[in-house]
């Protein structure tokens, strides 16, 4: 997507902030409302090029962005979904900008962080996860470029849920018309039963323990 794109008539791309292999992630900006307010555009792409593929993964995006847009309306701590579409066969998810920096930054520009430093991000973090579980939703992709400490009033945000990854990755099995187990997460981060493609409440709090001793002593899981 070029710079000078404007997605869906009204927003407009300013920079690429991540590139992957579900899709890509840019910084926008809203034409359509007065404050020119920033959002970033998540462009997914489905990973197998077939009709009935394509039909399943349309219906379990329109699930997935419903269920963003409850969690984000209901928690300040995860962004909140402006908006959802497909276009030229691609998926968008439109979604709050957040202002601050990454765990993984953070990490990065700081050195190791203080135990008082984690233990506060680990207070304020909890709640938001134990608000997910109770709506039976797994993260499952909790690492230090999923939290983002917002500059506005410190708080961590957690971003990048894992149910939207497994959807762009959906693969069927057309003549056996079943879904194939599908692992989300990141190897280091995620516990032995996610990787099994298995994961449960409790894998998203291993990878937010992995997280923090990454924090405290800078070495990473592997």
């Amino acid at each position: 997507m070029m710079k000078s794109t404007l997605l869906n008539n009204r927003y407009r791309v300013i920079q690429v902030l991540a590139s992957g292999g579900f899709g890509e992630t840019f910084l926008a900006e809203d034409t359509q409302m007065p404050s020119k307010r920033k959002c970033v555009i998540k462009q997914l792409k489905p990973l197998e090029n077939n009709d009935q593929i394509y039909k399943l993964v349309q219906e379990r995006f329109q699930r997935e962005a419903a269920l963003l847009e409850k969690l984000g309306d209901s928690k300040n701590q995860i962004p909140q979904l402006y908006a959802y579409f497909t276009y030229d066969d691609q998926f968008y998810l439109i979604q709050e900008y957040i202002k601050g920096e990454t765990l993984a930054k953070k990490k990065k520009k700081e050195g190791i962080l203080s135990e008082n430093s984690v233990k506060e991000i680990l207070i304020n973090i909890l709640p938001v996860l134990e608000y997910i579980h109770s709506k039976r939703i797994v993260h499952r992709d909790i690492k230090p470029d999923n939290i983002i400490i917002r500059s506005s009033d410190r708080q961590p945000v957690l971003i990048d849920f894992g149910a939207v990854k497994e959807t762009m990755q959906t693969v069927i099995a057309v003549s056996e018309n079943s879904t194939k187990s599908i692992v989300i997460g990141t190897p280091g981060f995620m516990p032995s039963e996610q990787s099994a493609g298995r994961p449960v409440y409790s894998s998203d709090l291993y990878s937010l323990g992995l997280t923090a001793i990454y924090l405290l002593t800078g070495k990473i899981p592997q």
